[in-house]
């Protein structure tokens, strides 16, 4: 037999063997997963909550809510908001709808995760023989180091990283499909790869719109490549740079169309997730996707030496490597940590030497990759130039490209260190095919060189149990909400936002990773007694006095702020608390919301609310008392407080709501007490998103009145919204009656 019929029979088990490779490889660096699966998920304390919550969402919302994913008053009730998680997420949280069918929701997860490393790694793989295909070398060498390059970038420690925190940044499985079609869009003929590659950049969209902006980058810089070998062709030069950026002799140009093509149907695919994000900002302002100071990014950037010292996770050299303050142990940022997943950016030793070696044995072959990963570097060095933990202040691009819009929307420098990664496994294989060119069997000791200098083990992972009484709260039947406390600390309301997923219900504050200025100011700072003040003060998220006055002041409005939330459970996860706040919230849910004990645990206590009867007498709001406030929505200007002939109360800003609950669906008139300090002015109402009419203000103190119509009323709370043109501080309500 042959030695070619044996070669090409064994290429055909290539793919099945290379795919088995890197599952066993995703379970190894993963460890103890595998032997977790069912109740644990990979990470550490914080965001990744919300990546599991957004999964857990995207069935519940579509499937047994029926209501819109994206934004929703379940969350942050009643004003609602965008899930903003489920934006990174989403691809993969709708993708995992099946399995959360057929496994459950941590099954679900952790199939996904370790399939994002799986697929992450053979598009590295298939990206790799693309890229290192010759004449000059062997198949077996070219496959071999192909294989290389899947474990280089699929199990780096950066994305090893996020996978413990940020899993948008961790699914990165269509990256390296993308740029395998867009290289292959730009050296043959035909529609078929650029219309792939325009299906793979909009996947990317969907899974986060960072790595997406990459990606737009790495296009950039392609075009232009493709671009000054054309033009030097044209100078007779062809033939000096054909090899730097391997492009056949027949095909030198990619024609203007197939690069339209690509960008239309990028942009068509990525259309409807651009709309869902433009009404998200329509409602928000879009201030909570703001651009940060270059102070911030500054803190926030990667240090010269980032890449070459090991991190602070890393297994392998954790005891014994050198630490540099700013570089592999923390700065001094609020927040920040050695162990932060931004910061583990050690590429190896291994891939490192690789990498370097590649880069100048095939220098010209290799000049893109070269380019393409020294660009993200700088990149992520951010706007000043840090060596050994010291600032040198020497300016870098990275202050230019923060003018750039939706570039500017990166806030955190390192996270550019995505594509140093991916750049560096290319190069880190083509250096690898000199060794393996000569003996072949190096590529095990290679692999395993290069995993052990990534790994994180024993890999963080969370237990995820459930307390039963989410399932009993399930089986309630009814529109209500669920308190969580606490839910005032970002990591608490990461976690305990995860038990929607189980009992379906409306839940106030949640953390969606970025929390827009209005419900911020709504959920976060506003004296509003119980709901938020007390709360945040018991929890220990605010620091102030809580004695006898607040306790009367909060006695006197219970009735009134559990209509108004509509909760009926209040979930107590002591676990999450020092002992004498637990025990303090207890007796105050107990003693102040008149609260019975329903269920309870070593680690969580539920309890149940009384059924009380919604006040039958108007709704009458003082606004320059503090009570009022949870029936203030967006857009009202807390302080100063207005003063006009004698009458008090809040500033409406451009468009401002009002939330109610009334007894039953009928026809209610309103009636408000408005001062305006300006001249006369017209104010826009609408009522549940249905328009009712424009009215006309005075100057002074004076009253408007008119009816809200019983057919535009619905099930839960009820929004009024009055759209305002005036000038700031000048048109505001002291009061409001609702009968």
């Amino acid at each position: 037999m042959s030695r070619s019929f044996f070669s090409a029979r064994l290429s055909r088990y290539d793919h099945p063997a290379v795919l088995t490779a890197y599952m066993l490889s995703a379970f190894v660096m993963s460890f103890p997963l595998v032997a977790q699966f069912g109740d644990h998920i990979p990470g550490v304390d914080g965001d990744v909550w919300s990546y599991l919550w957004a999964m857990g969402w995207a069935r519940v919302s579509v499937f047994n809510l029926g209501v819109n994913p994206f934004h929703t008053d379940y969350i942050f009730y009643p004003l609602g908001g965008a899930t903003q998680l489920l934006w990174g997420t989403a691809l993969a949280s709708f993708a995992s709808i099946p399995l959360q069918f057929a496994f459950g929701l941590v099954p679900a997860f952790n199939l996904m995760y370790i399939a994002a490393s799986v697929l992450t790694a053979y598009g590295m793989y298939l990206l790799g023989k693309e890229i290192l295909t010759d004449d000059r070398r062997p198949s077996s060498v070219i496959r071999r180091s192909s294989f290389v390059i899947g474990l280089v970038f699929a199990f780096g420690a950066l994305r090893l990283g996020y996978g413990i925190a940020f899993t948008n940044l961790f699914h990165t499985e269509f990256i390296p499909f993308y740029v395998l079609f867009l290289l292959r869009a730009t050296r043959n003929a035909g529609w078929k790869p650029a219309i792939l590659a325009g299906l793979f950049f909009a996947l990317n969209v969907y899974i986060d719109f960072q790595i997406a902006a990459f990606l737009a980058v790495l296009t950039g810089l392609w075009f232009l490549c493709i671009t000054a070998r054309e033009l030097i062709r044209r100078g007779q030069r062809y033939a000096q740079v054909r090899d730097a950026l391997r492009v056949r002799e027949t095909h030198l140009a990619i024609p203007i169309a197939r690069w339209l093509v690509l960008g239309i149907v990028a942009a068509v695919l990525s259309l409807p997730m651009l709309a869902l994000v433009l009404r998200d900002f329509s409602i928000e302002g879009g201030n909570y996707i703001r651009v940060y100071p270059l102070g911030y990014s500054a803190e926030r950037s990667y240090d010269v030496l980032s890449f070459v010292i090991p991190n602070a996770r890393s297994t392998l050299y954790q005891t014994f490597a050198p630490r540099v303050e700013g570089v592999n142990a923390s700065v001094n940022t609020q927040g920040d940590t050695e162990l932060s997943p931004d910061r583990q950016a050690f590429l190896g030793v291994t891939v490192f030497a690789l990498a370097l070696w590649g880069a100048v044995r095939f220098r010209r072959a290799m000049l893109f990759w070269i380019l393409l990963t020294a660009v993200f570097a700088i990149l992520a060095l951010g706007p000043v130039l840090h060596f050994a933990g010291m600032n040198t202040n020497i300016p870098l691009p990275f202050a230019l490209v923060n003018n750039i819009p939706i570039l500017n929307h990166i806030r955190i420098p390192m996270r550019y260190g995505v594509l140093v990664f991916f750049g560096a496994a290319i190069l880190a294989g083509a250096g690898a095919s000199v060794l393996l060119q000569w003996k072949a069997w190096l590529v095990i000791p290679l692999g395993a060189l290069i995993l052990l200098e990534a790994a994180l083990l024993p890999y963080p992972t969370l237990e995820f149990r459930v307390p039963t009484v989410y399932e009993q709260i399930a089986r309630d039947q009814g529109d209500f909400a669920v308190l969580e406390i606490p839910s005032f600390h970002w990591r608490h309301a990461a976690k305990n936002e995860t038990y929607q997923a189980i009992h379906q219900k409306r839940i106030l504050r949640a953390y969606t990773n970025r929390i827009a200025p209005d419900l911020a100011d709504y959920f976060g700072y506003r004296q509003t007694p119980i709901v938020v003040k007390s709360l945040r003060i018991l929890e220990g998220a605010e620091q102030a006095n809580f004695g006898e006055t607040e306790l009367a002041q909060d006695r006197a409005v219970a009735n009134d702020t559990l209509n108004f939330f509509n909760l009926r459970y209040a979930i107590l996860h002591r676990d999450q608390l020092d002992t004498e706040r637990a025990t303090y919230l207890d007796r105050y849910l107990r003693q102040v919301l008149d609260a019975t004990v329903l269920y309870q645990d070593k680690a969580t206590a539920a309890y149940q609310f009384p059924s009380r009867a919604r006040p039958a007498q108007p709704l009458a709001l003082d606004l320059a008392e503090d009570s009022s406030l949870m029936y203030l929505g967006r857009g009202w200007q807390m302080e100063p407080l207005a003063e006009l002939e004698g009458a008090r109360g809040r500033y409406l800003k451009s468009s401002s709501e009002i939330f109610f609950q009334p007894d039953g669906l009928s026809e209610r008139s309103v009636r408000f007490t408005m001062l305006n300090a300006g001249a006369p002015t017209n104010l826009n109402f609408r009522f549940n998103g249905q328009p009712l009419g424009v009215i006309a203000v005075s100057s002074g103190a004076s009253e408007i009145s008119f009816d809200l119509p019983a057919p535009l009323f619905v099930n839960n709370v009820q929004q009024l919204q009055i759209q305002n043109t005036a000038p700031p501080e000048t048109i505001a309500i002291a009061r409001i009656e609702i009968k």
